[in-house]
């Protein structure tokens, strides 16, 4: 690109993220104003405790365990050692650590307990150029001091690499992974016998859900996944991934992980940084949001079945996607001028 060109490109750049930026603020203003007026649409919600130790500073995935009450697990961002840290969920303490053997860890973006094995994805992509993805296994650690030597299941994907940072199972128990994008997160099946020696390639199901998804976690029962973003949560069902509702989630300094507990009847979210908070969500399969649980819930039961409450509109994705659209509009008449420009 000549010297020019590239004068005339950084300032209409700069334009398009400042209209970026303020669509998401205006968004996220509408939707508390929305919720503030529909009593359906915030959930319930409270603090369970402050995790406060130095080295869990960039916690992007999160699974409670369903064998050891009152115990969560999580694992941090990029850039930091193969380490799982087992968490009591009601006073915030680490309890126990695990070092992953077997790893090549780049970018950790999700964890999630599944037929008595913890799965670690290493899904990350924000450069969307890795063609070493993977999801690695290992059995439950418990609140113990130990090490644990990984299976290794490679991810590649049909269309080129994608940044994902969420994890679940459908209704089958398959996996799932969902793209963080801008416009509108898209959902992935990956096959039911995952390969350790040949790459595992999803394919797309559903319908678009969140933009800038960070996280996602299926219900105890395996009748609904709950997919969040810095802001909201989608709430699925599992069987179709059709939109069942949508709930605007408690503000977070970035909040990047969300997990069911055993009961059914809430979920954890937490938020990177140094102290976070484990917060619960009242959950239930006919409402936007029960009352959050004062205690740790313990693994009996699940909730109750109603009918489920039509899709909300916490999140706009109709004024994002448009927005959106009228800002790549923007960049291209910007740059067809700039070329109508150079060409005199």
């Amino acid at each position: 690109m000549n010297p020019r060109r590239r004068r005339l490109l950084f300032p209409a750049l700069l334009v398009v993220l400042i209209l970026v930026a303020a669509v998401v603020s205006f968004t996220r203003d509408a939707d508390a104003a929305v919720g503030a007026d529909d009593e359906d649409s915030p959930v319930d919600s409270r603090v369970v405790s402050t995790v406060t130790d130095s080295r869990i500073a960039e916690s992007s995935g999160l699974a409670v365990s369903t064998v050891h009450d009152d115990l969560a697990y999580t694992i941090n961002d990029s850039g930091n050692a193969d380490v799982v840290f087992a968490v009591r969920v009601s006073t915030g303490e680490v309890v126990g650590t695990t070092t992953v053997t077997g790893t090549a860890w780049q970018d950790t973006e999700a964890l999630m307990l599944h037929d008595g094995r913890l799965w670690v994805a290493d899904v990350g992509d924000n450069l969307a150029q890795r063609k070493d993805a993977a999801l690695y296994a290992i059995d439950e650690p418990g609140p113990d001091d130990g090490s644990a030597r990984s299976t290794r299941y490679p991810v590649g994907y049909s269309d080129g690499p994608a940044d994902v940072e969420s994890l679940a199972v459908d209704a089958d128990g398959r996996f799932l992974l969902v793209t963080k994008e801008l416009l509108a997160g898209r959902i992935l099946r990956l096959p039911a016998d995952l390969s350790t020696d040949e790459t595992n390639v999803p394919e797309p199901v559903g319908e678009p859900t969140l933009l800038m998804a960070t996280d996602a976690s299926t219900s105890p029962d395996g009748r609904f996944v709950v997919v969040r973003n810095y802001i909201a949560a989608a709430v699925l069902d599992a069987r179709d991934l059709s939109l069942v509702r949508s709930e605007a989630l408690p503000e977070q300094p970035q909040g990047e992980t969300v997990a069911f507990e055993p009961s059914g009847g809430s979920y954890l979210i937490g938020s990177e940084g140094s102290p976070w908070e484990l917060v619960r969500v009242g959950f239930s399969a006919g409402e936007a949001g029960q009352a959050a649980p004062s205690a740790t819930p313990t693994p009996s039961g699940s909730p109750s079945a109603t009918a489920a409450d039509q899709p909300g509109e916490i999140g706009r994705p109709w004024f994002v996607v448009v927005s959106g659209a009228l800002a790549v509009l923007l960049l291209a008449l910007v740059g067809v001028w700039i070329t109508r420009k150079d060409d005199d």
